[in-house]
């Protein structure tokens, strides 16, 4: 599943020409792009090697995927067991969905939760 996250720091600001607070908008560990809280200056970060290394995360996670059950199954059979029937059920619609909330984010672009740090 996709999380966003955004982070406050402290940055110099080539817009305003001072240093002040910026966030900085993550997607699943990947940065997407900084803003100036001060003057709203946004500085994106290519979408072309975003998605390329987002679609690498991907295509790795796929391939892990049957290790990382083998593994869940020897550590707690029982659970697998219960939980895998549902999780291989829904796991398409999840993936489809997160693809969605990252492309989604990448639009959205300036003004993203109208500026406001959700405390991320």
């Amino acid at each position: 599943m996709t999380t966003i996250k955004r982070i406050q720091c402290d940055f110099y600001c080539n817009g305003c020409k001072q240093e002040g607070p910026h966030f900085l908008i993550y997607s699943n560990n990947v940065l997407l792009r900084s803003e100036c809280a001060k003057c709203g200056r946004e500085i994106p970060f290519c979408e072309q090697t975003l998605l390329t290394l987002y679609a690498q995360d991907i295509v790795q996670r796929i391939l892990t995927k049957p290790k990382r059950v083998s593994e869940e199954l020897k550590k707690d059979l029982h659970r697998a067991i219960l939980t895998l029937p549902a999780r291989i059920i829904t796991k398409p619609y999840r993936l489809v969905k997160e693809v969605e909330e990252v492309v989604d984010e990448n639009k959205k672009g300036k003004g993203w939760n109208n500026g406001k740090d959700d405390g991320g």
